[in-house]
């Protein structure tokens, strides 16, 4: 077993050479996209991928040392490291800096969290050395911002006026005394400020990692009882405490680990902090209502430049800093194992989805070169669902993303990488005139010989299907719509080119246009738009399942195991596994003719003036 360990700021330095490429001020096409390696997307080498669902880290070590498993699905507890050191055929990578972290979101429509006054004296009292130290054994780092240090060109972690880093229970004690938070003289805890006693408080976890979900937790009892408060920790049903945060629930304080895989991510704060959402689905889960926080998320949502977004997202998060909805625990290392005695070619430095990536299942391969074998991977929790648009899981997400691609993915440096598509043009009206003064428009072209697993061929008309369906069902709830409220028009000018327009300009709109999941038209007629949520594939044999990745479901045992199968009609499918005694057909080719801009600006002039179209859909709303 080899373990390896990076600087971090040669790291940092790494991601940020990307975000400098990736966020320039000028919409410029080339600025979107990834600069990983080509051919990530040629796959699959494996014969099968099989996740085993294992909820307890103990039991994921004993499956990863016994060959049970190939590969761990999350980042290693430190703890586990030297249990495994001994084995020559595990392979440990700890180079990776998480593009994310762990936090203890508060509840703050609740009394007492409703009280800045509370949370900060919460946030001050919290021991992130004591996390850094005995939780991850010194394999993370401390952080206080709400956007991770990977995000080197948004993250303003060292300009913050103060750290809450050191447990500062003076500090915390001052503000609540200040704030009249006073001594019951009975109980001997402090009462609201209204005099009010206060219930212990209650901080939930998931049992799916006890040591750090549970420990992180552990020290916020012990910050909350510093402070003059009676505190509990609970341990929750992963899905259970999901229902509560997703649901706005009656909840004191759930600790979670959120992922910000994307640049993308840094735009669409506004639904975890705006005030709009705080009785939405699945967002706003801290009920967090503010309205300088609004005005910032604002700007940030409408930035048409590098320097709005970075100007809007810094006060953004010195403003939550100081009203701290949330307590930052941690960003940890990713630490990361697996077995080297059948397979090789992980992709290890993925800063989406890191070794379980789809571009990692994709370039996995046997030792000896040749197409074939099962992979085993250990899952944490059983999936309850394989809709795409209700899951909220990364545990079936890492399914999903076998199945269900889309015009770009993320790539592993955080940025799109074609799947669907084969290239893009951006236009506004400073471009091309036709393009209705203030909006912005992006022609998308397709690969050719994408089918789904019906044997339909994938066209654009899915394409444009995929935003009508996101649009309307939206109106009815499907979370898929809330980036979509600027769309003006979705459409397919021709077979394989897709036309999506916006009624605004801003840096976001790509993103909203080339990512997330392409559906099949002809299956989701037939769902409906009111069927977004009831659509429940696979654990209803009677609904449909068709989808067009480098993997297909093929079969499952609930709450067992999860088994998919190298898919021969997926759009990049190695040309020399294609058997020779198989009968020729014309596969087409994923790389179509060089993009042709005057045809994308005669399909623009005819999307602003009349709607002629071989197939797709016209939203006919504009703001």
């Amino acid at each position: 077993m080899r373990i390896s360990r990076k600087n971090r700021l040669l790291a940092m330095t790494f991601v940020a050479a990307f975000l400098f490429m990736a966020m320039s001020p000028a919409f410029a096409g080339a600025s979107y996209t990834s600069e990983s390696p080509a051919g990530l997307n040629v796959g699959p080498w494996l014969e099968k991928v099989v996740y085993k669902v294992i909820s307890q880290e103990d039991q994921r070590i004993l499956a990863l040392q016994s060959g049970e498993i190939d590969m761990h699905d999350s980042f290693l507890e430190p703890p586990s490291i030297p249990i495994l050191a001994a084995d020559p055929d595990i392979e440990i990578n700890a180079d990776l800096l998480r593009s994310g972290y762990g936090h203890i979101k508060i509840n703050t429509a609740k009394a007492p969290f409703n009280w800045t006054a509370f949370r900060r004296a919460f946030n001050f009292a919290y021991d992130k050395v004591r996390v850094k130290a005995d939780i991850f054994q010194g394999l993370c780092e401390m952080l206080d911002s709400p956007i991770p240090l990977t995000h080197v060109d948004y993250n303003i972690e060292d300009e913050l006026p103060v750290h809450y880093y050191n447990p500062e229970v003076q500090i915390g004690n001052e503000l609540l005394n200040a704030s009249g938070f006073d001594y019951d003289p009975v109980t001997g805890y402090r009462n609201d400020p209204n005099g009010n006693p206060i219930p212990t408080i209650v901080i939930g976890y998931s049992p799916n990692s006890v040591a750090i979900a549970g420990g992180c937790a552990q020290v916020g009892v012990d910050a909350l009882r510093d402070l003059g408060f009676q505190a509990e920790t609970n341990q929750e049903n992963f899905n259970t405490y999901l229902g509560n945060l997703y649901n706005h629930g009656d909840y004191d304080m759930i600790f979670y680990a959120s992922n910000y895989l994307t640049v993308a991510s840094v735009g669409f704060f506004l639904y975890g902090y705006g005030s709009e959402f705080a009785n939405t689905y699945q967002q706003n889960p801290t009920n967090f209502r503010n309205e300088t926080v609004d005005g910032y998320l604002n700007d940030l949502r409408y930035a048409k430049t590098y320097d709005e977004a970075y100007n809007a997202c810094a006060l953004m998060q010195k403003a939550i800093h100081y009203e701290a909805p949330q307590v930052v625990c941690y960003e940890n290392m990713y630490i990361q194992a697996y077995r080297t005695d059948m397979f090789k070619n992980h992709i290890l430095y993925d800063n989406s989805r890191y070794m379980t990536s789809p571009w990692s299942l994709m370039q996995i391969r046997q030792l000896d070169d040749t197409y074939g074998g099962t992979l085993d991977i250990a899952l944490g929790e059983e999936p309850s669902t394989f809709n795409i648009y209700t899951s909220t899981s990364a545990y079936v997400g890492a399914i999903l993303d076998l199945q269900w691609p889309g015009l770009y993915d993320w790539g592993p440096d955080l940025y799109s990488y074609p799947q669907l598509a084969t290239n893009f043009l951006e236009e506004t009206h400073a471009t091309n005139p036709l393009v209705p003064e203030g909006h912005q428009r992006f022609t998308f072209d397709m690969v050719q010989n994408a089918t789904w697993s019906d044997g339909v061929q994938v066209t654009a008309e899915d394409v444009a299907y995929t935003f009508t369906y996101a649009y309307e069902s939206g109106l009815l709830g499907n979370p898929a719509g809330l980036d979509l409220s600027n769309l003006v028009s979705a459409t397919a000018p021709s077979t394989y080119r897709a036309v999506i327009e916006f009624s605004d300009e801003n840096i976001w709109n790509f993103y909203s246009a080339g990512h997330g999941s392409i559906i099949p038209k002809h299956i989701f007629e037939t769902i409906g738009y009111d069927g977004w949520n009831t659509w429940n594939p696979l654990f209803n044999p009677a609904d449909p399942n068709e989808v067009c990745g480098p993997y297909i479901l093929t079969s499952y045992e609930a709450g067992e195991f999860y088994e998919l199968t190298h898919n021969p009609s997926w759009a990049y499918y190695p040309a020399d596994r294609i058997p020779e005694t198989t009968e020729p057909t014309d596969t087409g080719t994923t790389t179509p003719p060089p993009f042709d801009p005057t045809l994308a600006i005669v399909a623009g002039a005819v999307g602003a003036a009349v709607v002629i179209l071989v197939g797709g859909f016209v939203l006919l709303r504009q703001k």
